[in-house]
């Protein structure tokens, strides 16, 4: 579930040449005799096996991101890579940015997770993150989903999100100092269960989104009590909101209303 994916790196960092060298000469003016000691001085031999090691490790994890489906666990192991110094992956995005390549080529699911990693590491905040600028599949587009951590506005319309896809950007909007300030999830089957999910992160005191397109969401009667319970949470940011071409009903249209009516309400704009 994640708790030991910082300890899981810092392992694989220690299991680096220099650092168990490092950890050898440290050992061994402590304690002579210490068999932990002998056992990071190895000899040469030794330490060619290990260098083989690393290799077959860096082979699994590669292996494991191109099978893996969750977007979060991904990024995680892209950090276990550069833990073990291997940013190969990183280094052919980062390339393919600098030369321009990258809105036309299609790309495999772990270089979409290779893309996210590197535009997650920037200290730069992204003023927009368009979804659809990138060529790739459901799978890919999925993999791409945690740099709405680091944008001001996310435009994720028409691309299939999945109902884990919204649990991700929820995520985004709980960060503290969150820069997500605009969202556009139209033209996605988000539906109830997807607006709910969404709407966690919508009510986090962290949160400070502003503008949100909800058009074409095939969202129903509940939908609209969800929202409204969003408008009326104390800490609620939204000034933008467009719920078009949806199904809400005379009866949503009135559970929406009690949203509005709230003091705690700051929307401006319902389209």
């Amino acid at each position: 579930n994640g708790h030991l994916d910082l300890f899981l790196r810092f392992l694989l960092g220690l299991s680096l040449d220099p650092i168990q060298t490092l950890l050898g000469g440290l050992l061994t003016q402590t304690h002579k005799a210490n068999p932990i000691a002998t056992f990071f001085q190895r000899p040469q031999a030794q330490t060619e096996s290990r260098s083989k090691s690393i290799k077959k490790t860096v082979q699994y994890i590669k292996e494991k991101i191109r099978k893996e489906s969750s977007a979060e666990r991904t990024i995680n192991l892209f950090h276990c890579l550069n833990e073990l110094n291997d940013n190969s992956l990183v280094e052919e995005i980062q390339n393919s940015l600098r030369s321009g390549k990258l809105s036309g080529k299609m790309l495999e699911p772990e270089q979409c997770s290779a893309l996210a990693f590197v535009l997650l590491m920037s200290e730069e905040i992204l003023d927009e993150f368009d979804l659809k600028t990138y060529n790739t599949s459901a799978a890919g587009y999925q993999r791409l989903l945690p740099v709405t951590r680091n944008c001001k506005k996310a435009i994720l319309n028409s691309c299939d999100l999945t109902e884990k896809s919204y649990d991700i950007v929820a995520s985004a909007l709980q960060l503290s100092n969150s820069p997500l300030r605009e969202l556009d999830l139209s033209y996605n089957n988000l539906g109830d269960s997807g607006l709910k999910l969404l709407c966690a992160g919508l009510m986090s005191p962290n949160c400070e989104l502003q503008r949100l397109g909800l058009n074409s969401c095939d969202l129903t009667e509940k939908s609209c009590d969800i929202v409204a319970s969003a408008l009326q949470s104390s800490n609620s940011p939204l000034r933008d909101l467009d719920l078009s071409y949806n199904n809400p009903g005379d009866s949503g249209v009135k559970l929406l209303c009690a949203g509005l009516m709230s003091p705690n309400c700051k929307l401006q704009r319902l389209g």
